[in-house]
């Protein structure tokens, strides 16, 4: 009977123990649990967001809708400038003698005789011997509108001789045109003079100047305010691309286009930047044109280039409320692990991107395909939040 009592009484002592323990591990487990949670949302919120988003994975682009053109580099007339005679008169004198010529700014272009600028000197000296210092001022001023630069009018003060021609100069370094609106020196083209080393141009496939029976040289008389010529830098030039009329609907302002120069061996990518309707000879197509930095003239006006259209994204893509817009960068939020309940973690990765179109966005580099980001970038925090932890 006793040993009996004894086994019971060990029982229970032994029961009360495993509780006591099983009660310890789980409120040990409970800690663990919470400062592991702790550790996770006391992180900086540059690096670590908890969200139970949707996430996707990027998916590859394909370019079916992708077709090839051809064309030409030509001027970017955005960087023309205009070279117009200010006063009525004849020209004495012609320092360029072919159309393209390479000019420098401030140098002289042509000497113009005008009797209407003649007169205007003879009354500005009058009005200085007189010592009317307002009328004068007055006269000063209207020889600087027609073109006299201060030191033709310091000269013209100086010697009280009235100055019999006047220079026009290049406003820009570049290349001169002889303007339509005026016409051309009969016969001027690439084939006179030599060529400047500088020039931006393709002696093969350069066009001669227009010629016109109201050419511009020696002799001939121009009238005020008519444009002589046309000086580009050519620093930024145009590509002029065709399509026929079964790729017009295919092409639109923003779509992407590869470019392969006939001068160069490289590509060049860029957009779209006009697209119109042309007709010549009673037909119709499409007329694409792309605007192109050239710093160092390799550009050449009038050399053939390749190109292939793409009208929508490549590579990898996204939708497009997955890249957050930073200004001055783009990031992604990509999925790095869950917590035991099941709410991801996400990091912020910084991204290239490319064309947007229909509302997806192309990703360059910073994204594999192997990735999961979350649907919707613009939920996940507020920007002053990271713009502060990453300036």
């Amino acid at each position: 009977m006793k040993t009996r009592w004894q086994h019971i009484l060990w029982l229970l002592i032994l029961a009360t123990a495993c509780e006591k323990q099983t009660q310890e591990g789980h409120t040990n487990h409970y800690k663990h649990n919470e400062n592991d949670a702790i550790s996770i949302v006391s992180r900086p919120v540059n690096q670590v967001v908890l969200s139970s988003q949707k996430t996707i994975k990027p998916i590859r682009g394909s370019n079916k809708n992708a077709f090839k053109a051809v064309g030409y580099i030509d001027f970017d007339e955005r960087r023309s400038n205009k070279v117009a005679v200010r006063t009525s008169g004849r020209i004495e004198k012609l320092y360029v003698k072919y159309n393209y010529q390479y000019v420098k700014k401030g140098q002289a272009i042509a000497d113009i005789y005008s009797p209407e600028l003649n007169t205007y000197q003879e009354e500005y000296l009058f009005l200085l011997k007189s010592s009317e210092d307002s009328l004068a001022e007055k006269a000063k001023q209207k020889l600087e509108l027609l073109g006299l630069s201060q030191s033709q009018i310091l000269q013209l003060e100086t010697s009280g001789l009235v100055t019999q021609t006047i220079a026009i100069s290049s406003p820009v370094d570049g290349f001169i045109r002889f303007s339509s609106d005026a016409g051309s020196t009969e016969g001027m083209s690439l084939s006179k003079g030599p060529m400047s080393p500088m020039a931006g141009f393709s002696s093969e496939n350069s066009r001669p100047a227009a010629t016109s029976s109201s050419a511009i040289e020696e002799g001939a008389y121009v009238n005020k305010g008519q444009t002589l010529f046309v000086v580009n830098d050519c620093r930024k030039v145009s590509a002029i691309l065709s399509a026929d009329i079964a790729s017009e609907a295919k092409i639109k302002k923003g779509d992407s286009v590869k470019l392969s120069p006939e001068v160069s061996a490289g590509q060049i990518r860029t957009a779209v930047d006009l697209v119109e309707q042309v007709y010549h000879e009673k037909q119709r197509f499409t007329q694409m044109r792309a605007y192109l930095d050239n710093p160092m003239r390799t550009l050449k006006i009038n050399s053939l280039i390749n190109a292939e259209f793409i009208s929508g994204p490549s590579g990898l893509i996204v939708p497009a409320s997955s890249v957050y817009d930073l200004g001055t960068r783009k990031i992604v939020w990509v999925k790095t692990g869950e917590t035991e309940y099941g709410i991801g973690l996400f990091e912020p990765r910084i991204v290239s991107t490319g064309i947007s179109l229909n509302n997806l966005t192309e990703i360059l580099s910073g994204l594999t395909a192997d990735e999961d980001i979350a649907l919707d970038a613009g939920y996940m925090l507020d920007a002053e939040d990271i713009l502060e932890e990453n300036p």
